[in-house]
C-alpha cells in the first residue's frame, strides 16, 4: 500500500494560524529556565542543537539528561482548540487521497491528536507517528524515516512526505521517497512544491 507522511504543524494548517508559534515560544521559555539564560543566548543555544542533534530536545537530553516526556508535555501545553477549528476543506482534501495517510511529525503524540480532532481528520488519518516513536530522534535526520519505513513495510519508494520544511523534503528524497513541498519552492528545483495542503488531489496520481 503506499503510504503519505503528513506533517503537521504549517503543512496541514496554514503557517502562522495555529498553535505552532505558541510551542516555539514555550521552547525558549524552557530553555531560559533550564540553562539560566536569556532569550537571546536561548535562541543561539536552541540553534546550535539543532544543527548539531537535530532538535532543542537532542541537545538538552545530550547535554542536561532531561526527561522527555516533561519537556513535551510542558512545550506542547498550548491553546490548540482556542487557535484551530474543522476544516471541511481538508477533510475533503485527504478522503479523496487513495493512499494510507500517517500523520508524521516532531511533535508528541498528546498534541498531534488534538490538533488532528480538531482538525476533524482524527478518523482520516490511519496512524500517528510522532517524535515518541522515533527515539526522540527528529525529522529532519534519516532516522525517522527509516524507521518509519520499517513501522508500515514496503521500501522507501511507496511513500510521499508532505511537508513545509525543506530540510524534511530534502532528506524525504534523499532516502527515496517522494516528497512534497508545502507553501514553499525548493530553491534548487528538486522537489514538487504545492502553494497549500488543499492541491494535494492533482498530484498525488502522478507521484504514484
Amino acid at each position: 500500500m503506499k503510504t503519505i507522511l503528513l506533517d503537521i504543524d504549517e503543512t496541514l494548517y496554514p503557517k502562522g494560524t495555529g498553535p505552532f508559534a505558541q510551542v516555539n515560544r514555550r521552547i525558549d521559555s524552557y530553555v531560559m529556565t533550564l540553562c539560566r539564560v536569556d532569550l537571546d543566548n536561548a535562541r543561539r543555544l536552541r540553534k546550535n542543537y539543532i544543527e548539531n542533534y537535530g532538535s532543542t530536545l537532542q541537545g538538552l537530553m545530550h547535554h542536561y539528561g532531561i526527561d522527555p516526556g516533561h519537556y513535551l508535555k510542558d512545550v506542547h501545553d498550548v491553546p490548540v482548540e482556542e487557535l484551530l477549528h474543522r476544516d471541511r476543506r481538508l477533510r475533503e482534501t485527504l478522503n479523496v487521497l487513495a493512499c494510507r495517510l500517517v500523520a508524521f511529525t516532531n511533535g508528541s503524540l498528546e498534541y498531534a491528536r488534538r490538533i488532528l480532532k480538531v482538525l476533524d481528520i482524527d478518523d482520516v488519518v490511519y496512524d500517528l507517528f510522532t517524535i515518541e516513536y522515533m527515539d526522540f530522534i527528529p525529522k529532519p535526520l534519516p532516522w525517522a524515516y527509516h524507521k518509519v519505513v520499517q513501522q508500515y513495510g514496503g521500501c522507501s519508494q511507496d511513500y510521499l512526505s508532505v511537508d513545509d520544511s525543506l530540510a524534511n523534503a530534502r532528506t524525504a528524497h534523499s532516502v527515496g521517497m517522494a516528497a512534497v513541498l508545502i507553501g514553499m519552492s525548493d530553491p534548487e528545483d528538486v522537489l514538487l512544491s504545492l502553494p497549500n495542503i488543499y492541491e494535494m488531489s492533482s498530484l498525488v496520481s502522478s507521484v504514484f
